[in-house]
């Protein structure tokens, strides 16, 4: 974890951990709505209004929001099946590999997702039963996705900084 020379957190690193809480309170709301939903339709007979829209839309924020953190963390799913064949060079040119095709797929995609966030900004695109603008989930979605490549960019220039003696 980066820290400033007063020894906190250094500002990416705090806006990353933000967005990270803000995807954990939005999953929060989610699980409640959920539980909520199920009661009233269960034990009440009475469903509640667009919690499906409200869960579709949520979700996606709740994976993007938590996205940065984990690469940034190191906290994702690593497979090491060909670590020991290839060898410690292998490793640093695979992983090169990896957090470059990572960065140029998500930047295609926030390319994408931001062009749809505007085209449903400029339309009007509301969901069906509430009414609720996409363009705001399309818009986050974008944002996590473009902090995600930051997070593999920054960690592509310290694994060349730091070299092949260096890396894991």
């Amino acid at each position: 974890m980066q820290r400033s020379p007063t020894g906190s957190l250094s500002l990416p690193v705090r806006i990353l951990n933000g967005v990270a809480i803000a995807g954990g309170l939005i999953l929060l709301v989610v699980m409640l709505l959920v539980s909520t939903t199920v009661f009233f339709r269960y034990v009440l007979n009475q469903p509640i209004l667009g919690d499906q829209e409200l869960v579709e839309m949520g979700m996606p924020l709740v994976v993007m929001a938590a996205m940065p953190w984990a690469a940034l963390k190191g906290a994702h799913i690593r497979v090491d099946v060909l670590d020991r064949a290839i060898g410690e060079r292998g490793r640093f040119w695979g992983d090169v590999f990896a957090r470059t095709v990572s960065c140029v797929v998500l930047l295609l995609l926030v390319q994408k997702t931001s062009a749809k966030a505007l085209d449903a900004h400029k339309y009007n695109d509301v969901t069906n039963m509430i009414e609720i603008p996409v363009w705001i989930t399309y818009g986050a979605i974008s944002v996590g996705m473009g902090l995600f490549a930051v997070v593999l960019a920054a960690q592509l220039i310290g694994q060349f900084r730091r070299g092949v003696a260096g890396h894991e």
